[in-house]
């Protein structure tokens, strides 16, 4: 299964895409930063890009791609395909991941596609189409799903996820936001952001309360339906 994941402005997520990918039921995720601004989690844990998305997209010229071989163990538990901070490197990476037809990785392992901003002329909106679930993270405030509102969102698979408090009835939400369903509200975790980031220490139940818990839930849900419900 490949998910994307996506915010409109700043609104994490990276954070959200990465506990979704260590919360996945049975085994961890892969997580794939496909965020045109540039890559994160390597500068917040210290760890090299390379290997990482460039030798990836570099490999699917050639035809012959391995993973493996461009993933990187992040202390949190998970594996990533880290990008470069950069935006020119990692735009044009991105051009060749989609050339690349990612899918066919997702039916080997999940795939958690973090995407980053949406904005127009993007070179990861061509990601959105070949997701199976395109997931838009927003705050639940009202600044937050006005800019929602506002956008043009390119996929008739996205879905809603809020973080913190959510300041309006649910059943109201879907016309606020453009008729974007909302299918998961996360909680504000700042305990789950800080091992994301590298701030805090690792624990080993860290994936079993807060934003991993719910995140937990919401992937359980996305594998029992598979993308049929996405189409």
């Amino acid at each position: 299964m490949l998910v994307a994941v996506t915010s409109v402005k700043s609104g994490g997520a990276t954070t959200f895409a990465a506990a979704l990918a260590a919360a996945w039921p049975d085994e961890p995720a892969l997580l794939i930063e496909a965020d045109p601004a540039g890559g994160d989690l390597g500068g917040w844990h210290g760890l090299p890009d390379n290997p990482g998305l460039a030798s990836l997209a570099n490999a699917c010229r050639s035809g012959h791609v391995d993973l493996a071989e461009h993933t990187t163990r992040l202390p949190f538990g998970i594996d990533a395909v880290l990008a470069a901070a950069g935006r020119p490197q990692t735009s044009a990476a991105i051009g060749l991941l989609a050339d690349a037809e990612p899918v066919r990785w997702a039916k080997e392992r999940p795939t958690v596609l973090d995407l980053g901003r949406l904005e127009p002329g993007s070179p990861a909106l061509p990601l959105l189409e070949l997701a199976d679930a395109v997931l838009v993270v927003a705050g639940g405030d009202a600044l937050s799903l006005l800019r929602l509102s506002l956008a043009e969102i390119p996929s008739d698979r996205a879905r809603l996820v809020t973080v913190g408090r959510l300041d309006y009835p649910v059943d109201d939400l879907a016309n606020l936001v453009g008729g974007v369903p909302l299918i998961a509200q996360m909680p504000w975790d700042r305990h789950s952001a800080e091992v994301i980031a590298g701030k805090r220490r690792v624990r080993k139940a860290w994936s079993r309360f807060g934003l991993p818990a719910t995140a937990r839930a919401l992937a359980t849900s996305l594998v029992r339906q598979g993308d049929s419900r996405w189409r």
